[in-house]
């Protein structure tokens, strides 16, 4: 019995295949880059930053095998934690990546041109930006399954972070299934993420006439109704300095009524209009007829 408990655990290591000569032999992607012009191009880079030189083909399949055969080993995909699309690859790739090939949906999707973007080799600090940008308040969820689920729906537009080296904080695009995107203002872009999601309690830096003040956010509730065929949009704010709500007031609904405004002129369903929509008695319609009432109370 005693030499069946030593030999067991090297049995089950056998059985899965998981020596450390295979492992070493796999890439392990943090970062992906897909392209579509003509042909697929396909970028990657592993945790080490170190990237490959981007390979072709007809497929995701293809360029899979292409880059094992470069790389001498199994890519594998699963811990990837950012996809780097440019507009001319959107849904079908990104989706057999997904079902097909183990892409996590989790992972982070940015807006930028590959062939650029991967010729840093520091690309770690973006997922860094997107992930606290996101935490901290600054930038609606960004994830691929997010995204996804945006090119699915009626208006086939997804919300995406664009890179923005100036700014210590992501941009936003709204991306279109057929590539074509409109990148968002920066007032817009804080808008957006009071308009599409809830979160916890964070500290946000607001500019008053004296000067810089630290505001803490204990929390946000978005509220939408359908009433008479318009869509209203209530965002209430509680924060812990309550004698800058007056301000933060005042800025929110000029940067939601900008997000709503820009991405009414795109054609976009980013704050889940299709959503209630198709849960009243309105049919969904391509044109975005509702008229959309927004107010913003903060407590």
């Amino acid at each position: 019995m005693k030499s069946l408990k030593t030999i067991l655990p090297f049995l089950c290591l056998l059985l899965t295949g998981c020596t450390s000569e295979t492992i070493s032999d796999r890439l392990y992607t943090q970062s992906i880059g897909l392209t579509c012009n003509g042909k697929l191009s396909f970028y990657t880079e592993d945790f080490n930053q170190e990237v490959s030189p981007p390979v072709e083909g007809i497929s995701i399949a293809e360029v899979l095998r292409q880059e094992e055969s470069l790389n001498g080993g199994k890519v594998f995909i699963g811990h990837t934690e950012l996809l780097c699309l440019d507009g001319t690859c959107t849904l079908n790739p990104a989706e057999e990546l997904l079902f097909e090939k183990g892409l996590s949906p989790a992972c982070k999707v940015l807006y930028a041109k590959p062939d650029e973007y991967f010729q840093n080799p520091e690309n770690t600090a973006m997922i860094h930006m997107i992930r606290m940008s996101e935490q901290n308040g600054l930038l609606s969820t960004t994830e691929l399954a997010t995204a996804l689920n945006e090119w699915h729906g009626i208006w086939e537009t997804a919300l995406l972070p664009v890179q923005k080296p100036e700014q210590s904080v992501p941009g936003l695009v709204l991306l279109h299934k057929d590539g074509h995107c409109t990148e968002l203002s920066d007032f817009a872009a804080h808008g957006m993420y009071w308009l599409r999601r809830n979160t916890g309690s964070f500290t946000m830096t607001l500019q008053t006439p004296d000067g810089e003040k630290d505001i803490l956010i204990r929390s946000i509730r978005t509220e939408k109704r359908i009433e008479n065929e318009e869509l209203y949009y209530h965002v209430i704010i509680r924060t812990g300095t309550p004698e800058l709500n007056d301000t933060l007031q005042r800025l929110v609904q000029k940067q939601c009524i900008s997000a709503l405004d820009e991405m009414t002129k795109a054609g976009a369903d980013v704050i889940g209009i299709q959503d209630l929509l198709e849960n009243s008695d309105i049919k969904p319609q391509k044109d975005m007829p509702l008229t959309i009432q927004l107010s913003v109370t903060v407590q």
